[in-house]
């Protein structure tokens, strides 16, 4: 069986195809579904942005602070200097006990207030947990429920791309909603020179990859050599097995060295000293850094003298900043990282072994495009709109988020996502922004092919379909969801199989799942005849049919891309 273009491409390119965007793509047409994807309406309906406005989570736990969590989140200063009596003195600790529904309220919060959360005097913990907390449940619903899916799915390449650990400190779980929502969300389709810069002066960045105490002699290679060997030229550049010295490697001595080595990593590591957080910190002479959460720049730590990266001369002394800009540039433009970028995407979208023609294309748009303030959108309408996109089924696996939100999308199941949801999500091996390494979830098949991991990803689907979930949590009533008119037994197994998996099942294996579907009685085996209507109520059937589409979705074809 071959699924048509349509679902093949919409099944690469969100997070599960449903019917009605199916026919959508078949009314208009995928070229003009494409164009509307690579510009975002952010004033158009979105279902999206109604669920979230409307989420309320619980948060509970008991507090002993000077200053009650709710007045310390509304306090202008920290509250180590805020909660002072008029006498100048700080006042006896008070114990404090938060129980309530609270809405996403984190998420549009400015960066120096999230900041603020972790710099108090006594701060409970589950409030700081609570702000990158928000941004997972908001990153389930956008991936169910978005009308930009293709900015979703490119979210979360650039959040896997640009890995870092929420679990690495406490002031990255803090600002997480800021980083997410002013980093990573506004660049996803815009510049990537744009994009690097954002996330190498990101709070997140500078702590994960500590450049943040990085200063001269020596300096922290941590975030330099990511740079090279995983934000930009990629691994696949790094040429220190062939070459020990930068005047050996190729187009070196030209200023255009085909990849990079260790000496450039050195090289780079002193560019970015003094690249620190505005953290509030004390550093070397008792004073301390501002306290906004941003970015900041400490000359005293950074080394002024000459460099060479790549085969670039930077002299010395240069201006505040310069160094590092220019490392940033030599890394962005390079001839590699649009080939290291274009085959990453498109093995992101289109298959594990992309096409290196196709490669090649993307790869000529991303260089073509690299000044653009919409170069990604460009990349991405090339990578789109290729043959590639639309043939060639099941070259990719699912990841358990692709997997879970495609079930959903597909069911039209009502999603009310909280702890216990993210949970099982990560113990089918995908805990949103906790890869611990900075390499981000791999993305090959191989991975997400264990059989532990399917397991975990066939019961969570059966107990989404069969009231496994709180009815506050997932309502996913699929009589009603039936059509009116699928009547028989065998019209409703045909109609699921359709909507669930279109064109994706051999004969054989379509007959077997509809046979087993229609040997039920009241809980008891029985037959019935493909024709017969089916005269069983809700109470009796709900449970059958959610047992049926969790079947349809274990097969080996639904977990594939």
């Amino acid at each position: 069986m071959q699924p048509s273009p349509a679902y093949i491409a919409l099944n690469r390119a969100t997070f599960g195809p449903t019917a009605e965007e199916i026919a959508r793509v078949e009314s208009i047409g995928w070229s003009a579904w494409v164009e509307e994807q690579l510009k975002p309406d952010a004033s158009a309906k979105d279902d999206a942005v109604k669920r979230i406005a409307s989420h309320k989570l619980e948060i509970e736990y008991e507090h002993e602070g000077m200053m009650a969590p709710a007045m310390m989140m509304k306090a202008e200063k920290p509250a180590m200097m805020a909660a002072e009596a008029p006498d100048g003195k700080k006042p006896e600790k008070q114990k404090f006990k938060v129980k309530e529904k609270r809405g996403l309220t984190a998420l549009d919060k400015p960066l120096e207030q999230l900041f603020r959360v972790q710099r108090q005097d006594d701060y409970p913990y589950q409030e700081v947990e609570r702000c990158s907390f928000e941004v997972e449940v908001a990153t389930l619903i956008r991936a169910c429920y978005s009308k930009w899916q293709v900015k979703e799915l490119l979210v979360d390449f650039w959040h896997n791309h640009f890995n870092v650990n929420i679990d690495a400190h406490d002031t990255i779980r803090a600002v997480w909603p800021a980083y997410d929502r002013d980093v990573i969300r506004r660049h996803a389709l815009g510049n990537f020179r744009e994009m690097l810069q954002a996330v190498a002066q990101g709070l997140p960045m500078l702590y994960y990859l500590n450049n943040r105490s990085s200063k001269a002699s020596p300096a922290n290679e941590n975030y330099a050599r990511e740079l090279f060997e995983l934000h930009t030229l990629g691994a696949e550049h790094y040429l220190n097995h062939l070459h020990k010295k930068w005047r050996e490697v190729p187009g070196a001595l030209e200023g255009k060295a085909d990849g990079f080595i260790d000496q450039d990593v050195y090289e780079a590591a002193r560019a970015f000293t003094g690249w620190t957080a505005a953290d509030g910190e004390y550093y070397d002479d008792g004073k301390r850094f501002p306290e906004t959460g941003g970015f900041h720049y400490h000359a005293p730590w950074h080394d002024p003298y000459q460099k060479r990266v790549l085969g670039v001369e930077l002299e010395a002394n240069q201006p505040p900043l310069a160094d590092g800009m220019a490392v940033l540039d030599l890394a962005a433009f390079h001839p590699g990282t649009a080939i290291y970028l274009s085959r990453k995407l498109c093995r992101r979208f289109i298959a594990d072994e992309p096409n290196e023609d196709l490669v090649k294309r993307v790869a000529k748009v991303w260089t073509e495009h690299a000044k653009s303030p919409d170069q990604i959108a460009h990349v991405m309408r090339e990578i789109l709109l290729s043959p590639e996109m639309q043939g060639g089924f099941g070259q990719k696996t699912k990841r358990p988020l692709e997997f879970i939100c495609g079930f959903i999308r597909a069911t039209g199941a009502d999603l009310r996502p909280e702890g216990d949801f993210l949970w099982r999500l990560g113990e089918c091996g995908q805990r949103l922004f906790m890869w611990g390494p900075p390499t981000g979830h791999p993305d090959t098949a191989d991975y997400w092919q264990s059989p532990n991991s399917l397991l975990k990803r066939w019961k969570f689907a059966r107990d989404l379909a069969t009231g496994g979930f709180d009815g506050d949590v997932v309502r996913m009533n699929l009589l009603r969801s039936t059509p009116p008119d699928k009547k028989t037994w065998q019209e409703v197994a045909e109609h699921w199989l359709d909507r669930l998996a279109p064109g994706l099942l051999e004969p054989h294996t379509r007959e077997e799942l509809t046979q087993w579907f229609r040997e039920y009685d009241d809980g008891k085996p029985a037959h019935h005849d493909p024709d017969a209507e089916i005269t069983l109520d809700e109470s009796d059937l709900a449970e059958h049919l959610g047992e049926f589409t969790a079947l349809i979705a274990a097969t080996p074809e639904y977990q594939l891309r």
